[in-house]
This record gives structure tokens, sequence and C-alpha cells, in this order.
């Protein structure tokens, strides 16, 4: 009968701690995120757009609509040529001396494997009922980290297609963690039926 009361009292004070995620709408769909993250609003034109500010104060943007972009088509390296690199920020230049990259005289005629100076990194996953891209910088909290789904619904052809990207720039390892694993958990509402 002891034991039974103990196992009783100590399901109820864990039933009642506070959990350290929350789930928000986002409109078309929801997604579980730490407690201490916040939702940002933003208007659209032609798609629909908002976002997420984390405890870092990091500002993660979703995009759904005909536009939505997608990293993977864009296979940025890190390697600049002298007139390219002197046109860099003092600020961009500070960032760069921290990840690998190369300075080079005239970036087409310089021998050097493109591969080992990508910016990102792409893998395959699936959220939902989507297959999505899932970006990440080669250099970690150097560049864009999110998702990118070609279509939720519809198709170029009949001019209703709608896409989905959900990025964050320059996020620290633990953000990144926390942003990908709330990415796996989103779910629908107007989509996979």
């Amino acid at each position: 009968m002891k034991r039974s009361i103990l196992t009783l009292t100590l399901l109820l004070i864990l039933s009642c701690e506070k959990s350290d995620y929350k789930t928000i709408d986002l409109g078309s769909f929801e997604i579980t995120i730490p407690q201490n993250w916040k939702e940002y609003k933003a208007k659209g034109i032609d798609s629909n757009v908002g976002g997420l500010i984390t405890s870092e104060k990091d500002t993660l943007i979703f995009d759904l609509g005909w536009y939505s972009g997608d990293l993977t088509k864009n296979n940025e390296i890190l390697v600049f040529d002298k007139t390219e690199y002197s046109g860099l920020s003092k600020k961009q230049k500070n960032k760069l001396e921290k990840v690998k990259h190369l300075k080079v005289d005239d970036k087409f005629t310089a021998a050097y494997d493109a591969k080992e100076y990508l910016k990102y990194k792409y893998t395959k996953d699936s959220i939902a009922c989507f297959s999505a891209k899932f970006i990440k910088p080669t250099n970690k909290g150097f560049g864009a980290s999110g998702i990118y789904i070609d279509s939720l619904k519809g198709s170029r052809e009949t001019h209703n297609k709608i896409s989905m990207s959900f990025y964050g720039n320059d996020l620290s390892e633990s953000t990144q963690a926390e942003f990908f694993k709330a990415l796996k958990k989103i779910t629908f509402k107007d989509y996979c039926e």
C-alpha cells in the first residue's frame, strides 16, 4: 500500500512539472519549440511568412509560397578572388578568418577543388508526409541552417505550387540542433491529408 501511494505521488509530481517545450500554431503548421523561443510575426505579399526568435536572439524565418528559396540550388563556394575579397566588409573578413576559405588571384583560372570549399552540406529526410532537404553550413555557425520542401501541394505546370523554406543564419551548434529537432516534428494542417 505504501509503495502504491509513493508511486502515485511521484507520478502526480512528475505530471505537474512544466515542460521545457511548447507547441505553437504558425498558420498552416504547428511546431514544438523550446519554452524560451518566441513567435516572430511578419507579413508576406505573395506567401505565408513568419518565424521564431531563439533564446540566443537568432531569427528563424519560414516562407510558404510559390517563391520559397531553395538554398540547395546555390552551390556557393568560399573561394574569393582579390577584387571580390577587397569588396567584403571588415566584419565579413573577420568571419571568414574562422572558416575554411581560399583567396586566389582569379577564381576562374586558379587550380582548386571546389568541393573542398562548399559553404553548405545537404541531406534528405522526411518531415510529416514530405521529403525535405536539410541544409547546414560546412563550417559550424557560418551560413544558413534549415529546410526546403519542394512542394506541399500543386505544381509549377498548374501554377499553384506551394513550397516551404525555413532558415536561420549563423546558428550556434546547440541552437541548430534544437531547430532541426523542432523541424522534424512539424505537423501540417492543410497538407498531409
